[in-house]
């Protein structure tokens, strides 16, 4: 089975948010030592200069680490799906962090086998959730602002419209597969869900490989080789 070597989109916001909070350190110790060495050498006026570095040093110390903990989360998230995809057989092609015109983001993973293409969506949520079709919600029952279920079904749906323009015909129903795959075991399920999937990592080779066979081998071949040139294939 082949996966991408592309640079993740989560990584890359990992790497920006690093650089911000290590611009932040940087400003934060100039304003330190600044005020350290020049204290009974400048008035107040020019010491509340270092003063006032101190306190935007650490504004940006402390959001640029928030978001980086943050995206941390969905690298970690992501590495972890990569590594079980990894055990899926030959016929199979992972690509990751898929980059379809007019998608308004990216789709972590996408898997094209003789099983169909699945768009795999990687959450590393802490708290407890409820799934449901359209949303999900807190165990209080609110509504979270995470929506994954909104997500991966338009990232599914954009997937479809694009290789329907790409190869000049219609998928079947079943040939596109939303799945969320959550890291974490803290969701309570309280009803069936029809309009995607949620596979645990662990569980992903055999949930992809063992279904009923729907593309062949040349119309797998077909849409790796469009996907191909939105995602890096070894």
């Amino acid at each position: 089975m082949n996966i991408s070597k592309q640079r993740s989109h989560v990584k890359s916001r990992v790497s920006h948010y690093t650089k911000i909070t290590l611009l932040g350190v940087m400003i934060l110790l100039t304003g330190i030592f600044g005020f350290i060495l020049l204290i009974g050498v400048l008035e107040l006026p020019q010491l509340s200069l270092f003063a006032l570095l101190v306190m935007v040093g650490l504004i940006i110390v402390k959001y640029g680490w928030s978001k980086r903990r943050i995206w941390s989360k969905g690298a970690k998230g992501e590495k972890i799906v990569a590594k079980k995809l990894k055990k899926l057989p030959k016929k199979y092609t992972a690509i990751r962090d898929v980059k379809i015109p007019n998608l308004g983001g990216d789709i972590d993973h996408v898997v094209v086998g003789p099983t169909g293409i699945y768009v795999i969506e990687t959450k590393n949520y802490k708290p407890t959730y409820i799934p449901d079709e359209d949303c999900w919600y807190h165990t209080s029952g609110r509504k979270s602002p995470q929506n994954p279920a909104k997500q991966v079904k338009l990232q599914a749906s954009k997937l479809n419209d694009f290789l329907v323009r790409k190869l000049g015909k219609k998928l079947k129903k079943t040939t596109i597969n939303p799945v969320i795959s959550p890291i974490n075991h803290n969701l309570i399920f309280k009803k069936d869900i029809k309009s995607y999937e949620i596979v645990f990592p662990e569980d992903l080779v055999s949930y992809l490989s063992h279904r009923r066979k729907i593309l062949s081998s040349k119309e797998v071949k077909e849409i790796i080789n469009i996907l191909a040139k939105y995602g890096s294939i070894n």
